[in-house]
């Protein structure tokens, strides 16, 4: 009987934490500012969920989503942050950023590119405006509580809105005015997944990234491979808009690239890339324990292990200038410390990182897809003398993409 007794009591208990939804997702609409009422409404609802978090997570759904497939794809992946999370004994609020980017014509040929088009600018207004005024609030509320946000596809033009107020998209859609636009928000972690903002937009915007004050901590980026599978979604994009962020790496000026090397403040990632876009597979159990490994390192270094990814890049940064320490990190597993090796090779042959910037290299990267065999004849004339020596891309990287050396 006492057994018994223990047991229901014990059950009555975890009734709250059983009922407790894994994220609390917040209606943005077209990114209109919410109502006093209505942000205090959700802050309510998010101290009900966790009073005490260490820990928030944002998560920002891309284009043609209905609220109702939103909400349960914030629980879905909601779930994924919080097992992480507990398995660190660690407290987490998982806040989903619901907006209307399900729209009529979406799906009709004739009529889908202006559909999309439309809902660009919709999410750029969602970041700057409805996004940005719930996150300040949110971090009023836990000042002393770092916060990344998380966004997929079109979803990802949300968290480069609500993180860059001042950016210039240079392109013809509106722009639109920003909320508290000199009120900086700080992310521990921006993690831009299937991206659909442009592969150059940092390049085009020329804005500053601050290695003092930085406005995030680390930029995570998901690149399909050059090599084999990718995502299929962004290849269609890149007929209506050009080649998407989550289908190249992204072209920075001089400053900005050196800026985030220097810094270790970018990681990027071509494993799992799903071939249909899905938003659940691009955050599956995997990356979401990669990227709360990360959060978690930026957090609390003494605490937490560093990540392989992060220690990797960190040795990279302290290797001797010399090719022979460098060289063999082109040929890495990992693709941020290939990126890393390449950064470091550049300013050894070419005195900076022009070529990674002016796409000379970007473009050599493209024909390892299509036309490898033309790369050796770019060599001889190419202005990157890495490219020249036949440094990179390496001979095994070429060998892989179909045209090795013994066909020369």
């Amino acid at each position: 009987m006492i057994r018994l007794l223990t047991f229901l009591l014990t059950l009555f208990l975890m009734l709250p934490a059983l009922a407790q939804e894994a994220a609390v997702p917040v209606w943005l609409g077209d990114g209109s500012l919410l109502s006093p009422a209505d942000l205090e409404s959700a802050l309510q609802r998010m101290l009900k969920n966790q009073p005490k978090p260490q820990h928030i997570v944002v998560l920002a759904h891309g284009y043609h989503t209905t609220r109702e497939e939103s909400e349960a794809q914030f629980q879905e992946i909601g779930k994924r942050f919080q097992d992480q999370y507990a398995r660190r004994n660690e407290r987490v609020l998982v806040i989903g950023l619901q907006w209307e980017s399900a729209i009529a014509g979406a799906g009709v040929p004739w009529e889908a590119e202006e559909a999309y088009l439309d809902m660009v600018g919709r999410a750029r207004n969602v970041g700057h405006n409805a996004a940005r005024q719930l996150i300040m609030r949110v971090n009023k509320q836990f000042p002393q509580v770092d916060t990344s946000i998380y966004g997929h596809s079109l979803g990802c033009e949300v968290s480069a809105a609500c993180l860059l107020p001042e950016i210039n998209y240079g392109d013809d859609l509106v722009k639109s005015s920003a909320y508290l636009p000199q009120q900086n928000l700080t992310f521990q972690l921006v993690s831009l997944v299937g991206s659909d903002l442009d592969y150059d937009i940092w390049y085009k915007s020329g804005v500053v990234f601050h290695a003092k004050n930085p406005r995030t901590r680390l930029l995570y980026m998901t690149i399909s491979p050059y090599l084999g599978d990718r995502d299929k979604t962004l290849q269609i994009r890149q007929m209506s808009r050009g080649m998407a962020g989550g289908s190249a790496f992204p072209r920075m000026t001089v400053e900005q690239c050196d800026t985030v090397y220097k810094n270790r403040a970018i990681m990027f990632d071509n494993r799992g890339i799903p071939t249909d876009h899905s938003y659940t597979s691009y955050y599956d159990d995997a990356r979401v324990q990669r990227l709360v490994g990360f959060a978690a390192y930026l957090a609390n270094p003494k605490k937490a292990p560093e990540p392989v990814e992060m220690a990797e890049a960190d040795k990279i940064l302290k290797l001797p200038n010399t090719l022979e320490a460098l060289v063999p990190y082109l040929d890495a597993e990992l693709i941020s410390s290939q990126m890393y090796a390449l950064w470091r090779v550049e300013q050894l042959n070419c005195g900076s990182s022009l070529h990674m910037c002016d796409e000379t290299l970007g473009k050599l990267a493209m024909m390892l897809r299509n036309t490898p065999a033309k790369i050796k004849r770019e060599r001889p004339d190419s202005p990157c003398k890495t490219v020249q020596k036949g440094i990179w891309p390496t001979e095994k990287t070429m060998t892989r993409a179909g045209a090795p050396s013994w066909e020369d």
